[in-house]
């Protein structure tokens, strides 16, 4: 199966959320995709075959709209304090690369590949941040790019007191607190560019999960506190886990306003903006087509909006849990409207066979090298881990 992305015009500003005069992150064409194949035994759970195992998200040009300094975790970036993981079993390492920034070397070859082409989408074996890991009460997730760098924000802490960290070095050093108090909070996000709020997250408070906005500024200054405005939130219910395309002008998040959690999205640089509505999103489980599934998608977008990240339950080809309570990470092409151009095809290289393993939180690097998310590998424990591109 071939399917021709798209070829879309310049970036839109946020129209919908930008009553406080964001800024958008510039101007850049971004590359038309194409998208082929379907995984071979892609099963959500498989432990993942190291190379051409489906589901090609292809990119045939180079760039993904950003141009700021910084590896943001570039496959040179240190790896002081990791050890290998159990958290996905697929992969050669990378030995013997020796691409430019921005590129890595093909399953461990010195076949240069650009980090922007989602052509092939699979990773070498995943390094846990052991820095970052604290007591087995403590649940490390949400690991998320900062300003520049390998800089991560991060949610540590219990159930009852999971707080926002910022690690400047999450190879050797653990995060500091960007928030005071005893609220819970999840989902940090930061989005380059925007100048009065520029980071994102969900909190806990009166009126159930709310999203929230505020300026952060490095190291660890958070100010101008305040709502997301527009239809994001809306009355009697929980809204939760957004990301966001500054290119397109595409918002997605979870929210249970429809009387269960599913997973909106809005064209907020439409004017005026449309209705949030529910996202059609499938997923590949081996021959099947399934609905996607869970309370919590986790879901990241990357800036040009074509390429959309998140995990599902663990399913079987009749659509049915293979390994209960195990959830996958999975990758989608999206089109110029923001929607899915394919079902989602699992990230085969990271998931976790068996052992009620979840996997969660995905998000990629500003240069796209290196993919970050969290696991707790069947223990209940989650842990962040990064994995290069392969």
């Amino acid at each position: 199966m071939l399917v021709r992305l798209f070829k879309p015009a310049r970036r839109a500003p946020l129209l919908g959320l930008g009553i406080l005069g964001w800024l958008t992150v510039g101007t850049a064409c971004d590359p038309e995709f194409t998208a082929n194949g379907t995984p071979s035994g892609g099963q959500g759970g498989s432990s993942g075959a190291s190379s051409g195992t489906g589901g090609e998200l292809t990119s045939e040009a180079g760039e993904s709209g950003i141009t700021e300094a910084g590896s943001g975790g570039a496959p040179t970036d240190g790896s002081a304090g990791e050890a290998p993981t159990s958290a996905g079993s697929a992969g050669k390492p990378t030995t013997g690369c020796d691409c430019l920034a921005g590129e890595y070397c093909q399953d461990g070859t010195s076949n240069c590949r650009k980090c922007t082409d989602f052509g092939r989408f699979e990773f070498a074996p995943a390094q846990k941040f052991t820095t970052l890991a604290q007591s087995p009460q403590s649940v490390e997730r949400s690991p998320r790019s900062a300003a520049a760098g390998s800089a991560l924000f991060y949610v540590s802490g219990a159930a009852d007191s999971a707080k926002i960290l910022y690690a400047a070095a999450p190879a050797s050093g653990v995060g500091t607190p960007l928030t005071v108090g005893l609220r819970i909070e999840h989902g940090p996000l930061y989005v380059r560019g925007f100048a009065e709020q520029n980071l994102f997250f969900d909190r806990q408070q009166a009126g159930g999960r709310k999203l929230l906005m505020a300026l952060w500024t490095a190291p660890t200054l958070v100010t101008k506190e305040a709502l997301v405005p527009g239809l994001v939130n809306a009355d009697n219910s929980d809204d939760y886990s957004i990301a966001i395309s500054p290119d397109t002008g595409h918002v997605y998040w979870m929210s249970t306003r429809n009387g269960a959690a599913e997973l909106l999205w809005q064209a907020t640089s439409a004017s005026p903006p449309p209705a949030p509505a529910v996202l059609d999103l499938k997923v590949k489980a081996g021959a099947s087509e399934c609905a996607r599934t869970g309370d919590d998608a986790t879901p990241w977008v990357n800036v040009a909006g074509t390429l959309l990240l998140f995990r599902n339950a663990s399913l079987n080809d009749s659509c049915q849990a293979n390994d209960s309570g195990a959830t996958d990470l999975f990758a989608a092409p999206l089109d110029k409207n923001g929607k899915p151009l394919i079902a989602a095809i699992p990230l085969a290289s990271l998931n976790t066979t068996g052992g009620m393993s979840m996997e969660t939180d995905p998000s990629l690097s500003p240069d796209s090298c290196v993919l970050y998310f969290a696991s707790d590998s069947g223990t209940g424990d989650f842990d962040l881990y990064k994995a290069q591109r392969n």
